[in-house]
């Protein structure tokens, strides 16, 4: 008897189970309704409990990509104020660049410190996370400067760590070029020249466009390297195939001046060896 009651005891709690796994399958709203009733996750950062894209930051994401930037500039409000990073961001650029805001850096940077200070390395959103550690360097570039007629003295100390930081993990092009010239000029940190280069060859294998301008201005100064015409045009060369023209009119202006001042020679050996530059260091898919 022991062993049949056993055995009914068994059968019965297999066959509820499945019943409940089988409810919990369904397509039936009342299963799935109570399938999430569930205790959060308190292992998961704040910063998921804000819906990601919520109507208002659709309609601001429309209106910008429209060019329609005071009315983007209501809806990331909006967005923002429910503590959306994304609003935050995208309000950093447009106080940064005057994009139907009066262009205003303290401002830019307070939106920016608001998205960097949810930085989550295991974020697992790449979006986010590019997101992130966008914001971490918006803000290390204004702590490398300083803002003028704002409360934010430079502290080229702290962009440096951040670069650093950013350079090691996610080999980002713009934490390159950042540690380059850092270390090239000896701000923020020691002077070291030579490791500069290296940063800053690191970055143009990334794609940089500010970096390869600065290798082109080394080239035609004969600053820290041996003057060569030839390579100096090549490097802007190179800069403008990545830059975009209306936020890096100089990279374009010097490259014309370049070609310009320069021999037929010249510009037709800078250009074959910018061509095999970048055949041999293609853009890839996420760069």
């Amino acid at each position: 008897m022991n062993f049949i009651r056993f055995f009914l005891i068994i059968t019965i709690l297999m066959f509820s189970s499945f019943a409940a796994r089988a409810q919990t399958d369904s397509s039936d709203p009342v299963g799935d309704f109570f399938s999430m009733l569930r205790p959060p996750d308190i292992q998961l950062p704040h910063i998921d409990i804000v819906p990601f894209w919520t109507d208002d930051l659709k309609r601001a994401r429309g209106a910008y990509a429209d060019g329609d930037y005071q009315q983007a500039a209501v809806y990331f409000r909006k967005s923002s104020e429910d503590g959306n990073m994304v609003a935050d961001w995208y309000l950093g650029h447009m106080y940064r660049l005057g994009q139907g805001v009066p262009m205003d850096q303290a401002s830019a940077y307070s939106y920016y410190s608001r998205v960097a200070e949810n930085f989550d390395p295991d974020e697992p959103d790449k979006n986010r996370l590019r997101i992130m550690v966008d914001a971490q360097l918006r803000v290390a570039d204004y702590l490398r400067t300083g803002i003028r007629g704002a409360d934010l003295k430079a502290n080229p100390q702290s962009a440096a760590r951040t670069y650093l930081r950013i350079a090691t993990s996610y080999a980002h092009p713009r934490a390159l070029y950042g540690l380059g010239t850092m270390s090239i000029e000896g701000e923020g940190m020691t002077k070291n020249p030579s490791q500069g280069l290296k940063w800053l060859n690191a970055a143009v294998r990334k794609h940089s466009p500010d970096a390869a301008a600065y290798l082109g201005e080394l080239y035609r100064t004969g600053s820290y390297v041996h003057q060569d015409d030839t390579r100096a045009l090549m490097w802007y060369i190179i800069a403008a195939q990545s830059a975009v023209r209306s936020e890096s009119p100089i990279i374009f202006s010097k490259l014309n001046n370049l070609r310009a001042s320069s021999t037929e020679e010249v510009r037709l050996e800078a250009e074959a060896r910018a061509r095999v530059w970048s055949e041999q260091n293609p853009v890839r898919a996420g760069e």
